[in-house]
């Protein structure tokens, strides 16, 4: 599937850096790597469903920042019970395992009923990175290019909000 994606990657036109590390499940674990490497804007990725499992939401947000997830499902007109999608589903929907969560899963068919929750801060810089499909390695985009991107694969809702 990595494959894959680098195909679309070039049928896009997005330029890439791809750099290769330890496994890095989660923002904490990769520490400074990603600034010491000039890799530009650090995001977490974070797969949600609503309180019956009928919705499922890819949060995109700066690392810094936290979610307050009752208020996210007040924005999303959501149950304020909505929380964390399980293994299973992050598999089913995704086809990714825990600690490889990136919206480049969304070039999966599986994806379409997924609904993209973007930061908007996130467009205020120029470079972005996420795994590509696994988590020992990084790719650098230019947000232009991930909006271009995002505006291709987000198969279903794109939401922009503000997180603090």
């Amino acid at each position: 599937m990595e494959k894959r994606l680098y195909k679309i990657l070039n049928e896009l036109h997005i330029g890439y850096q791809k750099i290769e590390h330890d496994k890095f499940p989660n923002c904490e674990i990769s520490g400074s790597f990603y600034e010491d490497n000039d890799m530009g804007l650090d995001c977490k990725n974070i797969f949600m469903r609503d309180r019956r499992g009928k919705r499922h939401y890819l949060i995109i947000i700066l690392s810094k920042k936290t979610i307050d997830i009752p208020k996210l499902a007040i924005e999303l007109g959501e149950n304020k019970k909505m929380g964390f999608a399980s293994e299973d589903r992050l598999y089913k929907f995704l086809g990714l395992k825990p600690g490889s969560v990136t919206p480049f899963a969304l070039i999966n068919k599986s994806s379409k009923d997924v609904n993209v929750v973007l930061d908007k801060d996130i467009l205020a810089h120029k470079y972005i990175h996420f795994h590509p499909l696994r988590n020992t390695a990084t790719l650098k985009i230019t947000t232009n290019d991930f909006r271009k991107f995002l505006d291709k694969y987000s198969q279903n809702k794109l939401i922009y909000l503000d997180f603090e």
